[in-house]
């Protein structure tokens, strides 16, 4: 089976990447393709990850970029890299869309420093297709204490994260694909299945 993929999926917290992630390794698997399931941040250093979302930890934006960009480059070098010469997909849950969206359109840091440092940091390296699981982030964010410091973001942070994901979309529907994440998780899939068949 042709591999040599990177097919990401994106969206806001909550929204059940997790599940459909692993979904979709289960199923590429068992069609005989090499996957790796891999996420950023922490994709290139794990203590990176914890920084980034411990909720007691306090970063300025310019620092939470520096962070991601620094993970994305030991995650490209240490993991995506190797993975796709050896002609693998590669799953992952997150990558620079995630940080236009969230330092970008939720933080207010400058959309063309967040573009330039982030492809320093991917060296060339681009999704062949991106997954994006919408949904209104007043509907699936729990009222539970927050697990990372993104979680615990005011509704109007959040709101800006969805529409810097929906605009990244519209500009390039090519590789994006808009999933409706507010339907049940077996929808979700068969949306997410029809177009796994057609990329690989």
């Amino acid at each position: 089976m042709s591999g040599n993929k990177l097919i990401v999926f994106e969206g806001g917290e909550k929204v059940g990447k997790t599940t459909q992630l692993a979904r979709a390794k289960e199923y590429l698997t068992a069609k005989g393709h090499s996957v790796i399931l891999t996420h950023e941040p922490g994709g290139g250093d794990p203590d990176i990850r914890k920084k980034l979302l411990d909720t007691k930890g306090i970063l300025t934006p310019e620092e939470e970029l520096d962070l991601f960009c620094k993970d994305r480059a030991l995650h490209i070098t240490n993991v995506i890299q190797p993975a796709l010469e050896r002609g693998a997909v590669i799953l992952c849950d997150r990558f620079e869309p995630s940080t236009i969206a969230y330092q970008g359109y939720g933080r207010g840091i400058d959309l063309t420093l967040i573009k330039r440092k982030s492809a320093e940091a991917r060296r060339g390296i681009q999704p062949d297709f991106i997954f994006l699981l919408d949904a209104d982030p007043q509907k699936v964010l729990s009222r539970e204490e927050a697990t990372s410091r993104f979680d615990a973001e005011k509704l109007d942070f959040h709101t800006r994260v969805r529409q810097g994901f929906l605009v990244q979309a519209a500009d390039d529907p090519d590789h994006w694909r808009i999933i409706d994440a507010g339907q049940p998780v077996e929808v979700v899939w068969k949306d997410i299945e029809k177009h796994l068949k057609e990329i690989l």
